[in-house]
């Protein structure tokens, strides 16, 4: 974008980051840079980094089941972190190379048909035993209790996957004049909310059943904003935080387990919005919301 003044000049104070205070929107620096970044940001937006949180989830949801199925007792483990990363590496390149590149990961930026969602699924499934499947797991292969529990496991995880797949069914789009994101089509609302909030309550039920405190506690906090979304389906803000909230909710809780997962998620998180903020003037992406509200 060449204009040079920003699209959001103040972004909301509970937003504000850092930079915003160094290099102020009004700047020259700020100036000086926003080309740049903002042929980055087209670049960043093209090639879909920002599901790499998803992507990156699903994946150390499995490496934690194997955490909690060798020690059920298992928190802020180190050991194993570079195997770890390398997995994060792995479906990266998956994602990028292929998965996007191909158009078949398709969540967040349009509604997805059956057959899609079934897709994404599957894709979720082959992500969680990418992360499942280390040298213990191969040397349990033939024992079918840890079978069995590992693929309950799986379906635990899906279930809640699912559930967010549901509310990413509402996409949203960027007023670039206003800085602001918006979304007023709600085709099949009342379906997809009460479907996410029964999904999500069967990921609860299973975690429970598995004595698996990190889904079925990350399971339990994230089932209120589909809920909320449901009682009072014209607010827009509360669509924001359902599309938000439960997969930082699940990645925060797989980190308890595997702390390391923090130093990609940071680098990612603070990456896009530093981008962002040079791109457009805003903050994104935010725990707040800046929705605006539908009558």
């Amino acid at each position: 974008m060449s204009s040079s003044k920003p699209l959001l000049e103040v972004p909301s104070s509970a937003n504000k980051m850092l930079i915003e205070k160094i290099i102020p929107v009004d700047s020259k620096t700020y100036l000086s840079w926003r080309d740049y970044f903002s042929a980055m940001g087209d670049m960043i937006d093209s090639q879909g980094w920002i599901q790499l949180f998803s992507i990156w989830t699903l994946t150390i949801a499995g490496v934690v089941v194997s955490m909690d199925f060798q020690d059920r007792y298992v928190y802020w483990q180190w050991n194993g972190w570079l195997i770890g990363l390398l997995k994060i590496a792995a479906v990266s390149v998956l994602f990028l190379t292929y998965l996007k590149r191909n158009d078949i990961w398709k969540a967040g930026s349009t509604a997805l048909k059956i057959n899609e969602a079934l897709t994404h699924l599957l894709i979720g499934s082959f992500l969680f035993l990418i992360g499942f499947i280390d040298s213990v797991t191969i040397d349990e292969v033939l024992n079918i209790s840890y079978l069995l529990g590992g693929a309950l496991a799986l379906l635990c995880y899906m279930f809640a996957f699912a559930s967010c797949l549901l509310i990413f069914q509402f996409t949203l789009d960027l007023d670039l004049e206003k800085g602001v994101w918006n979304h007023f089509k709600w085709d099949n609302k009342p379906l997809y909310l009460s479907l996410s909030v029964v999904f999500m309550l069967i990921s609860i039920i299973l975690g429970i059943y598995l004595n698996d405190p990190v889904a079925s506690t990350a399971a339990a906090v994230s089932i209120p904003f589909p809920i909320i979304a449901l009682i009072w389906p014209n607010h827009v803000r509360h669509l924001q935080r359902a599309r938000f909230y439960p997969l930082f909710t699940f990645a925060m809780f797989l980190c308890v387990r595997a702390p390391w997962f923090l130093i990609p998620l940071g680098i990612l998180f603070f990456s896009l919005r530093i981008v962002n903020y040079f791109r457009y003037g805003i903050v994104h992406p935010s725990f707040g919301v800046d929705f605006l509200e539908e009558d």
